[in-house]
């Protein structure tokens, strides 16, 4: 019996209909971030726990010289050492001490600075190739001058990282500012807003965003002038242990100021990481 190939049929378009199966983000969104925070998390700690960990073991096979890289075992050894001599935590108060001084008083006069000039397009074409000029001087050529004028003390280190922080921030504020769209700036004042008004409910958070950045960016810039300027101009300070035990020959000293400096700078951009969702929560 012969098969009929006119009454064959082609499949009907539900039979052929592909099932699209919602993914895990869709199913449970808040799972899915929940689990993506606790991998990045995850990740964060383990990568260096890993390289720590690969060092160890470099380190303990003879492939990587003990005499330039000692082992991380050696250096935690020697840190606790720094900790019982009071050396150590007399190092990171003076570090601390002038980075936060200078960051602050850097910071709080290129704000009031920053937005004054970028409120205005007069101030800003007059400013700003002086400012651009200023900038691009690497401040650690300022550290003579400075040591010159007020000498070892305390004060030239602090105003060398003031600059530094003055001139990273100063410049983010002036471009955030003067990016802010005028049409938000023109329905405050249709709206008979004060220019105070203005400034305070349309301007700054419009412009916070970009200009935390720019004080996140300059808290590692701050940390890497302090080091710099303690190792020539100082007896105390992190700076002064690495370049101190570079001196002495002695490498385990100074992998744990090196560690000690990074750990600084890493906890200064999480503080300022918290401090921008904090008040830019919005911007997330």
């Amino acid at each position: 019996m012969t098969a009929d190939l006119s009454q064959t049929r082609a499949p009907s378009a539900a039979a052929t209909s592909k099932v699209i199966v919602p993914s895990a983000r869709e199913r449970d969104p808040r799972g899915y971030a929940r689990r993506r925070r606790l991998l990045e998390r995850g990740l964060a700690v383990g990568v260096p726990i890993a390289l720590i960990a690969l060092w160890q073991g470099l380190a303990s096979a003879g492939v990587a010289e003990s005499q330039y890289f000692p082992p991380p075992l050696e250096i935690a050894s020697s840190w606790g050492e720094l900790v019982s001599q009071g050396v150590y935590f007399e190092s990171v108060l003076a570090s601390v001490q002038r980075i936060a001084l200078g960051y602050l008083f850097g910071t709080l006069a290129a704000l009031v600075i920053g937005f004054a000039i970028g409120s205005s397009k007069l101030a800003r074409s007059a400013l700003e190739p002086t400012i651009a000029a200023l900038y691009t001087v690497p401040k650690l050529a300022v550290l003579p001058l400075l040591l010159l004028v007020f000498g070892l003390g305390e004060t030239s280190k602090i105003l060398l990282v003031a600059l530094t922080c003055f001139f990273v921030v100063l410049i983010n504020t002036i471009d955030s500012v003067a990016g802010v769209s005028t049409k938000y700036t023109d329905v405050g004042r249709s709206c008979k807003a004060s220019r105070w008004a203005v400034l305070w409910h349309i301007t700054l958070p419009a412009a916070l965003p970009q200009t935390l950045t720019g004080m996140r960016i300059a808290s590692g810039m701050a940390v890497i002038v302090i080091v710099g300027a303690e190792f020539v101009a100082a007896d105390t300070g992190l700076g002064f242990l690495v370049w101190n035990s570079w001196n002495l020959g002695v490498p385990e000293y100074m992998f744990v100021g090196i560690v000690s400096i990074s750990l600084i700078g890493v906890i200064a951009t999480a503080l300022l990481r918290l401090v921008e969702r904090l008040l830019t929560p919005w911007n997330r």
